[in-house]
């Protein structure tokens, strides 16, 4: 269970932690700490509207509240009637007038904290805006330093990619999986070629290009690749030259994702009994049941 790093408070979502932090600690430190956040994912308001955030109760004088014709105390700032003061002062205090200081990224729908998106992302189709807001809350978890930094071993997500030709060159497929830092599926896809003469390197390569895509489309930031092709693996890490003028198109592609959109990339090898849920992918597209078509020259521009 998630525990507040600032007073070791133990909650049991991070939806609470967050609702936590912002009625203890204030919600103009966690509105700073989140832009902090942004800036130092270059994501600036990726989650934030540029309106700032005051803490502390609203005072309202009580006789300059009270009408006397309506025998009511009406709210200074929509005017709304209500029958005791201690109403008014509820109403007021609730936030209802409070700034839209945050945004879902999705659908642009405005909120006054931090917990009031975070509770419209998990409950709606907003897949993308919520993935960013649940790294927000697991980075918190480690500390208000380490966020900012994401040290040196933390990814955000693992996208695990593989490819497939059926024959060699011949029918080709692409497949992979993206998981967030829980191991939970943010995304599992096959992808059917629709060109001809496909070599198993050349979907291996489309793989890993529309799935460092399908990463950026959640906003991740620092990403761990694993695939089983020992080629692309030491290819992307630079200990291996390529020679192949059919791949290199799709080489430079995933090069330019990676500088242009993560902040930090790190390609490992595994075997192929690890990777089960790209592979299948992968054949599923090979043997032209997947999920979607494209063409090899859509893993380039």
């Amino acid at each position: 269970m998630p525990a507040c790093p600032l007073c070791d408070r133990v909650l049991n979502t991070q939806q609470g932690l967050v609702a936590h932090t912002e009625a203890k600690h204030g919600k103009a430190n966690v509105h700073n700490l989140t832009q902090a956040w942004e800036n130092s994912r270059n994501q600036q308001n990726i989650m934030t509207t540029g309106t700032g955030v005051q803490d502390g109760n609203i005072y309202l004088d009580e006789d300059q509240c009270y009408n006397y014709d309506s025998g009511t105390w009406d709210c200074p700032q929509c005017y709304r009637e209500f029958y005791s003061f201690k109403a008014l002062d509820q109403h007021v205090n609730s936030g209802v007038h409070s700034a839209k200081s945050y945004r879902c990224n999705d659908c642009e729908r405005q909120f006054t904290s931090l917990t009031s998106l975070m509770a419209h992302c998990e409950s709606s189709y907003c897949v993308y805006a919520n993935n960013v807001v649940q790294t927000l809350a697991s980075d918190y978890e480690r500390g208000p330093q380490l966020m900012l930094t994401n040290g040196n071993s933390y990814t955000e997500a693992t996208l695990e990619f593989d490819g497939s030709a059926k024959p060699n060159p011949g029918n080709g497929g692409s497949g992979y999986v993206l998981y967030n830092s829980n191991g939970r599926v943010l995304e599992s896809t096959s992808i059917e070629i629709l060109d001809g003469g496909i070599t198993n390197n050349e979907a291996e390569y489309a793989a890993l290009v529309w799935g460092m895509e399908c990463a950026n489309r959640f906003n991740i930031r620092s990403l761990l690749v694993k695939g089983d092709s020992e080629l692309v693996i030491d290819q992307m890490n630079g200990r291996k030259n390529l020679y192949s003028k059919n791949l290199k198109p799709i080489w430079k592609q995933a090069k330019y994702l990676e500088s242009k959109f993560f902040s930090k990339v790190r390609y490992e090898h595994f075997y192929r009994n690890e990777n089960q849920v790209a592979n299948e992918n992968a054949n599923e597209g090979s043997d032209c049941y997947a999920d979607e078509q494209k063409h090899i020259n859509d893993a380039y521009y």
